[in-house]
């Protein structure tokens, strides 16, 4: 028997000793080194002094990576250029870096390494920070591209002062030159006492949303390389508490949890308050209890203790005979707070929950004879005893109403009810019910699973009482990772008998054989999801094509279709250039090498050489052996905007003739002077003649320019570039000026001269400027218009620019509205319009520029509104 065992566990025990993945094997063998940043001045997470690397993240990392069989070289920049190496590849690695939801869309982030709260940092004589209100105003220092920049961007009454690096802030704020700053709270003290800024102090907790959401530092790596965050989180997850806890002294030691950061204010309070009143769970054992002399005792008793010696005050125990009535004494005031509770919606109607300082499993017993509980649902329509009052009743009659809750008084009835067979099973803490089997007869009753639930407790406080709260999170924080080792393994000790134990021998060996048959059933219903994608991808209007090592493995019905070949055998072992055009096999390689993560267009081939407009797209999959090529044929969408190039050009020629017409009149008339003069015999004025030939070669010039200007605008390239907004209006303006001129048609231009600078396609924004001024000048000139006018304002606001364009041409049929951006629609003659301006307009401004365009009735005529966002170099890198 036991040899039969041995043999079904040892390779699970073999297995178990690699924590990598074959994957990510392959991924170290093959990478060998990793680039990671290193800023210059963040003490004590990442600095550089004398070309080395150091801070608490560089020796985590070393230490994570210590027998992995990667190296690391360092790359020393400022954060904004490493941030920018990390999005372009250019690093491998990033550390002390915070989460953020645009960061999420860029990077890849590890499990939290290091945590800590956001304070105020003030000076010592100056005021105290409640809340950012208290500095509207006032001055706070920022660095460029930290998350504190993002932050205080929320609130334009607070000014914004730049600084290089923390110890320049630190320094401004001792002279006076600001009013604040924003830091971690571990960062802020280290600073505070290792360079002597003595006359600054942490203030309060900063309690808008940057506190709650940016409290965790993190690895980071391109969203394209999850492969290196795998082995970072396995390694951390493999790395002993011992090891932390040695690195945490070596950093922290001297500057955090020896003692707490209070401000005046918190130090005040505990002066007056002397002791707190707390009530607890008198019958939680072993996480708290009244023993048989009525002390208090358990878990939370000796966190309680460390609490105490913290803050310098006693903690006043209530006594209550249930749950029940310490709920409801909480509810009364007559605690001020609760030594350990769950956040319900009910309870914080009266209560305030400080971070989760023990968070434990559930886990649900029942009878022997009961098979192994996989999951909730197993427990649906059966009754199943839960503590009165408890949160996980709330919780489980919200998420899981189909359970039905018996309530019962303590643990000690809940076990009877089941022994009985009253009751189908029990449900509590993994801790409570395993102290519980340590020192109660266990009458038939085992665990038969662990609930995917867990009991996240913490310190409930009077919700009318927000210092003492700020306090106890204050103390909850200094509690380090030995001290909490030490507190579970004092109260959940297990103590194994010498005997053999045939009984657990066999649930192991039936435990063992339930594993190997789920694995055979995951493996069923992975072969059904393949069956399913197929199908899916089969549905689609775009052609996806996957490959493996850049060699087609599968592609979809319409892949088939669009190449022209007559199954989906025939495409397997092709690469993805022999989908592309060899005109644009070059641009396509870019694209993909530069990892571009957008939908382009290029031209591709079909199984017989011909070539067709594509838009396409290639993604990268893990480990970048599996790629997807998906493409849609936009040949109908390329003739329209043949069409619409051919309108346009026939405007702009009628441009230019309004441009010229005058220029060619006052040059017509000079030459005739002359001639006229000649022919006849008169004697001319060889000033005149002189000042004549001047003017003549001036007009010339002029029309060199405007030459040159109509090229510079028709030979642009689709180009993604920064510009000057007030310069591509004032071009699209030159351009039609000639005919503005010619119909006597005014233009009021109400254009900001302050330079908006962003980020778009080259052209585009021209293209739909001077065909919706054209279309203005052409109603103008169709409805006779007495004084007509344009009127162009253009108006900036935090993120985007919001562009108008007016006439007085008395607007637009109400009927039309809604359909003038649609395609081949038009109220001009057909020799006129194509109906396409509007449309390519509409699909440029929305499609390309990620904007907005309208238009509406005012009381003068048409009113079109542009809405562009602003794009910087920052949001795109």
């Amino acid at each position: 028997m036991i040899k039969i065992l041995v043999a079904l566990l040892l390779p699970i025990i073999l297995f178990s000793k690699t924590i990598f993945s074959e994957d990510e094997i392959e991924y170290i063998k093959n990478k060998k080194i990793i680039l990671v940043s290193n800023e210059y001045f963040y003490e004590p997470y990442d600095y550089n002094i004398d070309g080395v690397a150091k801070g608490y993240s560089i020796d985590l990392l070393e230490m994570l990576l210590e027998d992995s069989g990667l190296k690391i070289k360092y790359i020393t920049k400022d954060w904004n250029e490493l941030l920018n190496d990390l999005e372009n590849n250019n690093i491998d690695l990033m550390h002390t870096m915070y989460k953020t939801a645009n960061r999420e869309i860029k990077f890849n982030f590890s499990t939290p390494y290091s945590r800590s709260v956001n304070v105020y940092v003030i000076r010592k004589d100056g005021p105290n920070i409640s809340n950012i209100k208290d500095l509207y105003g006032k001055k706070v220092g920022v660095i460029k591209g930290w998350s504190e920049e993002n932050f205080f961007n929320q609130y334009s009454e607070v000014s914004k002062i730049y600084y290089k690096s923390f110890q320049d802030k630190l320094e401004a704020l001792s002279t006076g030159e600001i009013d604040a700053i924003i830091s971690s709270e571990d960062v802020a003290n280290y600073y505070i006492k290792k360079y002597g800024f003595f006359s600054l102090k942490v203030s309060t907790i900063v309690k808008e949303n940057f506190a709650r959401k940016l409290n965790s530092l993190h690895f980071a790596t391109n969203i394209n390389n999850p492969t290196l965050i795998s082995i970072i989180n396995k390694a951390y997850n493999n790395l002993s508490v011992q090891k932390l806890e040695q690195l945490n002294k070596k950093w922290f030691g001297d500057f955090t949890n020896s003692r707490i950061t209070l401000n005046n204010e918190e130090k005040k309070y505990l002066r007056n308050k002397k002791n707190i009143n707390m009530c607890i769970d008198p019958n939680w054992e072993p996480l708290e209890f009244f023993d048989s002399k009525g002390n208090y005792k358990g878990i939370s008793a000796d966190y309680f203790k460390l609490y105490s010696n913290v803050l310098g005050i006693d903690f006043n125990v209530i006594k209550t005979e249930n749950w029940s009535q310490t709920l409801k004494y909480a509810q009364n005031r007559k605690c001020d707070i609760i030594s350990l509770a769950m956040k319900t919606p009910k309870r914080e109607e009266y209560l305030k929950f400080t971070s989760t300082y023990l968070k434990l499993p559930l886990v649900v017993a029942t009878k022997l004879d009961i098979p192994f509980i996989e999951d909730i649902k197993d427990l649906y329509n059966k009754p199943i005893g839960i503590i009165k009052n408890n949160a996980i009743s709330e919780i489980i009659k919200t998420k899981h109403p189909e359970i039905n809750i018996v309530e019962v008084k303590n643990i000690e009835e809940g076990m009877k009810l089941v022994s009985k067979g009253e009751i189908f099973g029990y449900v509590d803490t993994l801790t409570t019910i395993s102290s519980f089997f340590q020192t109660r007869q266990r009458d038939q009753v085992k665990i038969a699973g662990k609930l995917n639930l867990n009991w996240e407790l913490g310190i409930a406080v009077r919700n009318d009482d927000l210092i003492l709260f700020d306090i106890l999170e204050k103390a909850i924080k200094t509690i380090s990772e030995e001290d909490k080792r030490k507190i579970l393994n004092k109260w959940i000790s297990i103590k194994f008998e010498q005997v053999v134990d045939y009984t657990i021998m066999w649930q192991i060996l039936v435990f063992v054989l339930f594993i190997f048959a789920l694995f055979i059933y995951k493996q069923y219903l992975l072969k059904k999801s393949i069956n399913e994608f197929s199908k899916l991808i089969d549905s689609t209007l775009e052609a996806i094509i996957i490959f493996k090592n850049d060699k087609c493995i599968n592609a979809n019905k319409r892949a088939v279709k669009i190449f022209k070949y007559k199954s989906k055998e025939l495409i397997k072992g092709k690469s993805p250039y022999d989908f592309i055009s060899e005109d644009s096999e070059e641009y396509f390689k870019t694209k993909i090498n530069d990892n571009y993560k957008y939908p382009f267009e290029v031209f591709a081939k079909k199984n017989e050489d011909k070539t067709f407009y594509a838009l396409v797209s290639f993604y990268k999959i893990k480990d970048k052996n599996i790629s997807v090529l998906s493409v849609v044929d936009i040949t109908d969408i390329k003739e329209l905007e043949n069409k619409t190039k051919q309108a346009q050009m026939g405007e702009m020629i009628e441009n230019i003739a309004h441009q010229w017409r005058q220029p060619l009149s006052t040059i017509s008339t000079l030459a005739s002077s002359v001639n006229v003069s000649h022919k006849v015999g008169i004697e001319q004025d060889m000033n005149i003649v002189s000042d004549n030939m001047e003017k003549i070669v001036n007009t010339t010039q002029y029309l060199s320019d405007t030459i040159d200007t109509f090229r510079n605008f028709l030979k642009e390239k689709k180009e993604f570039k920064k510009v000057v907004l007030q310069e591509r209006i004032n071009t699209a303006i030159e351009i039609v000026s000639g005919s503005l001129s010619h119909n006597g048609i005014e233009l009021k231009n109400n254009i900001d001269k302050n330079p908006i600078e962003l980020y778009l396609y080259l052209g585009e924004l021209g293209q739909v400027l001077i065909n919706i001024l054209n279309n203005a000048i052409d109603a103008l000139k169709e409805r006779d218009i007495e004084n007509p006018w344009i009127e162009i304002s253009m108006k900036k606001y935090d993120e985007k620019v919001i562009l108008t364009i007016e006439d007085n041409a008395g607007g637009i049929d109400n009927n039309l509205l809604n359909k003038i951006f649609d395609p081949y629609f038009t109220t001009k003659h057909s020799s006129q319009g194509t109906g396409l301006g509007l449309y390519m307009s509409y699909k440029i401004i929305v499609e390309s520029l990620h904007g907005k365009l309208n238009v509406i009735n005012t009381n003068k005529g048409a009113k079109f509104i542009i809405e562009i966002p602003i794009v910087t170099e920052n949001s795109i890198s």
